[in-house]
């Protein structure tokens, strides 16, 4: 699994802008994990509080190896920005030989237990995990024997 992290400056008078991710054929993106709204044209749309989007990048399918290039651009009204993105595709034996970056990791976690940056008029939808209790009872047994996690 693997996570695209976008970080970006908007000025304040901003208003809505947009982010389109542009991915090499054969591989596939999520929708943002930040619970932005995304549009028709499937761009992130982000105001002036968002400064970053996480997004899972896979694929479905054995693709070739090498190197590829994820292009993102930031839309405003009065500009675009264009970033290209270089990532190398290896084989799944290979992997242990990446750089694992610690603080992509570390954000996605946070994320998950994240409370709205914004006021409540923003576009952000925020849905907080699931805590589960581990108590001990007479059915103790079952719950760990059959409970799926997710």
């Amino acid at each position: 699994m693997n996570h695209l992290w976008i970080q970006f400056m908007l000025d304040e008078k901003s208003q809505q802008s947009e982010i389109q991710i542009q991915l090499p054929e054969g591989i596939y993106r999520s929708n943002n994990l930040n619970g932005l709204v995304e549009n028709e044209r499937e761009h992130i749309v982000v105001n002036a509080c968002d400064r970053e989007v996480f997004v899972e990048i896979f694929t479905r399918a054995a693709i070739e190896c090498g190197e590829m290039t994820i292009v993102v651009s930031l839309w405003t009204v009065e500009t675009t920005v264009t970033k290209e993105i270089t990532i190398q595709i290896v084989e799944a034996d290979e992997m242990d030989e990446l750089e694992i970056d610690e603080q992509v990791i570390e954000r996605i976690k946070e994320l998950s237990n994240a409370s709205p940056a914004c006021d409540a008029d923003s576009s952000r939808v925020t849905i907080q995990p699931r805590i589960l209790e581990t108590r001990d009872n007479k059915y103790s047994y079952l719950e760990r024997e059959y409970r799926i996690d997710y």
